[in-house]
């Protein structure tokens, strides 16, 4: 099974299994074998927001009135948030797309990873509006805590 992004390969949508059949290839979304699918990504698509929507004035002047180990709680917790919502946005289009063989589905899951990096860029806009230093938006502050607090994680899928 080869992952592409276009086949010329003609196959019909509506006789794919949702996966492990023929790869997607020209999304028809006027045939669908599974209408949730539509109900799904429109409801997706109604929660969609901007960070910068939000005002977080009030919390900016919240965050300054903290003492020094309360602000570097507020702040490790939101890099580390970022940094899960940051694998959580790539790895339903890493693991799964690969396996997806109808477009509706696809659609879904890109739908849902999507969502995912607008949660991961909320963090950053709270740490930015919030702090008045501008800090690198990483998971560690230096070389030391990073194997002290972080542990590596990779998933490599190969599919033939």
């Amino acid at each position: 099974m080869a992952y592409t992004t276009f086949s010329q390969t003609k196959n019909d949508q509506l006789l794919e299994p949702m996966f492990f059949g023929q790869p997607v290839n020209v999304a028809r979304y006027d045939q669908q074998k599974y209408d949730i699918f539509e109900k799904l990504i429109e409801k997706q698509l109604s929660f969609f927001w901007r960070p910068e929507e939000v005002d977080v004035s009030r919390d900016r002047i919240d965050y300054q009135a903290l003492p020094e180990h309360e602000k570097h709680i507020f702040i490790s917790n939101l890099k580390y948030q970022t940094l899960l919502d940051s694998i959580q946005g790539r790895s339903p289009n890493v693991a799964l797309l690969p396996l997806i063989s109808i477009p509706e589905l696809e659609t879904w899951v890109e739908t849902w990873a999507f969502s995912e990096t607008i949660h991961s860029r909320s963090y950053t806009h709270i740490i930015r509006t919030s702090s008045t230093t501008r800090r690198p938006c990483s998971t560690t502050s230096s070389p030391t805590s990073r194997s002290r607090n972080v542990r590596k994680a990779s998933l490599t899928i190969t599919i033939r």
